[in-house]
């Protein structure tokens, strides 16, 4: 199962995908405290898995003691408050090196957790490091594909040709029957993308 739980000011989705008593969590962002509380009371965490390194889908790890997966180029994120964009907000980075049980990721990877096969898709463009999730038919797009748009690429890392790349290399790997569960807004699926999104015209 998957549930969505939207937090903080930039209405950031969070997805909890659960088999049974256990769940792994992908981008727990900002105002997270609530909602934290409310999975661990339902399930037994596992992991954690990021789709790239920005505030509003880390500042909710501090909540957890469990693995955390996210790219090797946005590792540094955590700990810097220019990349991760704690900075705008003049706010340091809540986590320091040493103290977080990082799973570093690359493309291709494949791992197993809570009976499910997780594969990582690196599609920088957002950042150097943002990937996709995908298992079964689902696909968690992060920052990189939204419903009939595409993330920003003017933030520290970004860069358009490759967010190009990027959302072309999604269109192209998965069937019109993917689920596709943003970052932010709603959802959506690849058909509904490859038909009508302009960003992939």
């Amino acid at each position: 199962m998957i549930e969505k739980i939207v937090t903080g000011s930039f209405f950031t989705n969070s997805y909890v995908i659960s088999n049974g008593e256990d769940c792994v969590i992908v981008d727990p962002g900002l105002g997270y405290e609530n909602a934290a509380n409310m999975i661990k009371s339902k399930y037994n965490v596992k992991a954690i898995l990021i789709t790239h390194g920005h505030m509003d889908h880390i500042d909710g790890i501090k909540y957890f003691d469990v693995p955390v997966y996210i790219h090797e180029l946005d590792k540094e994120f955590l700990f810097d408050s220019r990349l991760s964009l704690y900075c705008m907000f003049n706010q340091p980075s809540p986590y320091k090196k040493g103290e977080l049980n990082i799973i570093t990721v690359k493309d291709n990877d494949e791992f197993d957790l809570i009976g499910y096969t997780f594969r990582v898709m690196h599609t920088p463009g957002h950042t150097k490091g943002s990937v996709c999730y995908s298992y079964g038919n689902k696909l968690l797009s992060g920052d990189t594909l939204f419903n009939l748009s595409a993330g920003r690429t003017d933030f520290p890392t970004g860069n358009p040709k490759d967010m190009r790349n990027s959302l072309h290399k999604i269109i192209n790997n998965f069937s019109d029957n993917t689920d596709v569960y943003p970052g932010h807004e709603s959802k959506t699926t690849i058909k509904n993308e490859r038909k009508n999104n302009i960003f992939l015209k």
